[in-house]
């Protein structure tokens, strides 16, 4: 299948460049909520998303960074190596509100960029926010095929919604640990 639009054009995406994605995780969100076996377990005022890619835009875009999709129950983003380059062209980011974590890495040199440089997508989110960038990590060191730093992307991933979600102080967030090449902390 291709993308509805190319990856290399992010500024002709815009809210409607795959807007299903969002609308099926409002339609899961729906169910897990309203389903009798799932509902009881979930905290609706401590709703937290995470994606990588394609799924960080997703999940960005549920937050705010597309504000026709924002959903006001997600408290708080994790986007891993988030395809988030077309919400530079926009004021989504800015306005955002919901507290984001973005993780990267110094090998994925298609995604990463984007979000650290001065004035990229990091930047230009609005705070609460948070940036970790992993050493030697490329775009698949977030699935099952590449786990080099699957401790390290958990440890910072769980410490990021304990803060946000749970109010628990976090010290990892504001330590750069070994294999971590960057750490910005505005939370």
């Amino acid at each position: 299948m291709r993308p509805e639009l190319p990856f290399r054009d992010p500024k002709e995406w815009n809210d409607g460049t795959y807007r299903d994605r969002a609308d099926d995780v409002r339609r899961v969100l729906d169910a897990a909520l309203k389903d009798g076996k799932v509902a009881g377990a979930i905290d609706p005022s401590r709703i937290g998303v995470a994606g990588r890619s394609l799924g960080g835009y997703t999940a960005l875009g549920l937050a705010g960074a597309w504000t026709r999709w924002k959903d006001d129950r997600i408290k708080a983003v994790l986007a891993l190596s988030a395809y988030a380059q077309p919400f530079l062209h926009g004021e989504g980011l800015g306005g955002m509100g919901t507290p984001a974590m973005y993780q990267g890495g110094t090998r994925d040199l298609g995604i990463t960029p984007g979000l650290r440089r001065p004035g990229g997508v990091y930047d230009r989110t609005s705070a609460p926010k948070c940036y970790v960038e992993f050493d030697g990590t490329g775009h698949l060191g977030w699935t099952d095929l590449i786990d080099s730093h699957h401790d390290l992307v958990v440890r910072y991933a769980v410490a990021f919604f304990d803060h946000v979600l749970r109010h628990e102080p976090e010290p990892v967030l504001a330590q750069k640990l070994p294999g971590v090449s960057d750490l910005r902390n505005g939370l």
